[in-house]
């Protein structure tokens, strides 16, 4: 889920190609999360996968951000420690970063493993911080830049 507010429930899918993001639906406060908004967006998209595959997500969305691995610098890994969820930011080369929190299960050595090994082939770096990751400056850049 990424964005200030409203906020986006988003994919980030790591491709051969591109990195592609595409963004379902925006939520509030009071009408989405608070009414489990997130596991039904989440739930259409996990049919939709299956029937189409990546094809049938990017279908869905509202919008997709598509971003080529040249532009990407780095993806930062955020545990989250005990009581907040990861967070995944990459930096790209023009603009301010891309960040989302994971609020899917996830089992954060697999995941850093996997981009690390995909870092490597595409060249960018990928970083792991055990904070929270929460950066007002850069969430108000993200906010303006629409991200």
């Amino acid at each position: 889920m990424g964005g200030a507010f409203p906020l986006r429930v988003a994919d980030l899918l790591f491709t051969d190609e591109t990195l592609l993001v595409p963004e379902y639906r925006y939520l509030t406060p009071l009408f989405g999360i608070a009414r489990s908004g997130s596991q039904s967006v989440a739930d259409a998209a996990v049919e939709r996968f299956r029937a189409e595959g990546v094809a049938g997500l990017l279908e869905l969305a509202n919008r997709t951000h598509r971003i080529e691995y040249d532009d990407v610098e780095r993806v930062h890994l955020y545990g989250g420690r005990s009581f907040g969820r990861p967070k995944l930011a990459v930096d790209v080369a023009s603009g301010p970063p891309y960040a989302y929190r994971i609020h899917a299960p996830v089992e954060i050595p697999r995941l850093r493993g996997a981009l690390t090994g995909l870092g490597a082939r595409r060249g960018f770096e990928v970083t792991y911080h055990s904070t929270l990751g929460f950066s007002p400056l850069k969430s108000v850049r993200r906010f303006l830049a629409d991200r």
